[in-house]
């Protein structure tokens, strides 16, 4: 993979961690946005056992990350910007025919 959308073309982080810290506060678990921050980009499956010790695909873990996906797609996504300069690298990526592979 060439380019990574999420977190790097498009300036996710900060939402997917407020998302967490607004799903763990539903489910009475207190942790903080600066906790729950430098663990983005590790993924539902590592992040949610990490911080409850819940496992993300079964019971209150899987419903948890649901929610949160949920949550995040809903009232974060809408919300977010690409990141600085991004708009322009893919221009010239597809200018230099680097990313014909990814055209419609």
């Amino acid at each position: 993979m060439l380019l990574d959308i999420d977190g790097t073309l498009l300036d996710s982080n900060d939402a997917h961690a407020q998302s967490w810290v607004e799903i763990f506060r539903r489910y009475g678990y207190d942790i903080p946005f600066g906790r729950v921050r430098p663990l983005i980009g590790k993924g539902s499956d590592k992040l949610l056992p990490e911080l409850t010790g819940l496992d993300f695909e079964a019971g209150k873990g899987k419903q948890m990350t649901e929610e949160r996906k949920q949550l995040f797609l809903r009232d974060y996504l809408p919300k977010l910007h690409p990141t600085n300069g991004a708009r322009d690298l893919v221009e010239r990526l597809i200018a230099a025919d680097l990313l014909a592979s990814y055209r419609g």
